[in-house]
């Protein structure tokens, strides 16, 4: 499985109506605001644990934009239990940023939660 697809996997598991996309969200689906909507993009993917002239692992890095429903209840206590099951996952929350309006919407506005998550992972953890 790779990285992406188990971040992923924790989201749904914990939040199973919430959609989940890579890299981009879909033009069918973007402005459906009454959904919770995770994009998924990539901000680290590097060469790690050096050794014997070479690397054995790397490291991964991941931001999570959570685009809130309008009728989403208790965002703290969502996040908090976000941010545990991507714990138990491995996965080390590097950054957690406020969340704010996207004042880009004129009519109504969705709340936005930016948060970073990274792992290391050996050569032979990762599906070749």
């Amino acid at each position: 499985m790779t990285p992406v697809v188990e971040i992923k996997n924790v989201v749904h598991d914990v939040f199973p109506d919430w959609q989940v996309y890579f890299y981009a969200i879909p033009e069918e689906v973007i402005d459906d605001k009454h959904v919770t909507q995770v994009l998924i993009t990539e901000n680290n993917s590097s060469a790690s644990d050096y050794g014997n002239s070479t690397f054995n692992g790397m490291d991964f890095g991941y931001r999570l934009q959570v685009f809130y429903g309008l009728d989403e209840q208790n965002l703290i206590g969502k996040e908090i239990v976000l941010y545990k099951a991507l714990e138990q996952a491995q996965w080390r929350i590097t950054d957690s940023q406020p969340r704010y309006l996207d004042i880009s919407q004129t009519d109504e506005q969705q709340m936005i939660k930016n948060i970073d998550v990274n792992k290391t992972l050996t050569l032979d953890e990762i599906d070749l």
